[in-house]
């Protein structure tokens, strides 16, 4: 099966990089949309942050700045059918459903985590909710040598 419309998921990292470079080079004739997620639900891994405008805008600035590289880094290998896209909420529920509903995605593309045992067991990864609830197929990309 080629996928056309593929959706990118990335965090800011150096492996966002990485993932938008092995899509390229196993399907180059897709679109890319390269989402990043704003978590608006005051999570993270452990306990909650104060949400406030400053906290919001600063969080909003970072994620602009990181799928502006991402395309840009995009644009660098050649690939010119890229979107970027921002979005406010949960990660997970963004990922999984809502973003590849709205922009018919055939392939959801996210790296492994970056996470240790205990924080995993904590919080839970992302990927393996992406996995658990995608209706689209989803690839995880291994993204560092073990």
């Amino acid at each position: 099966m080629a996928y056309k419309n593929i959706l990118v998921a990335i965090d800011g990292s150096e492996v966002s990089n990485t993932l938008i470079k092995k899509v390229v080079e196993f399907a180059p004739d897709s679109h890319i949309d390269i989402l990043t997620v704003v978590d608006t639900t005051g999570g993270g891994y452990f306990g909650s942050i104060a949400m406030n405008e400053d906290v919001v805008y600063q969080m909003e600035q970072t994620a602009e700045k990181a799928v502006n590289e991402s395309f840009d880094y995009a644009k660098s290998l050649g690939h010119n059918d890229v979107d970027i896209h921002v979005r406010f909420g949960s990660p997970k529920r963004v990922i999984a459903r809502d973003f590849p509903k709205d922009h018919h995605n055939d392939l959801i593309v996210i790296g492994e985590t970056g996470l240790s045992r205990l924080q995993r067991a904590m919080a839970g990864t992302v990927p393996s909710f992406v996995t658990q609830v995608s209706k689209v197929d989803v690839l995880i990309m291994r993204t560092f040598e073990k």
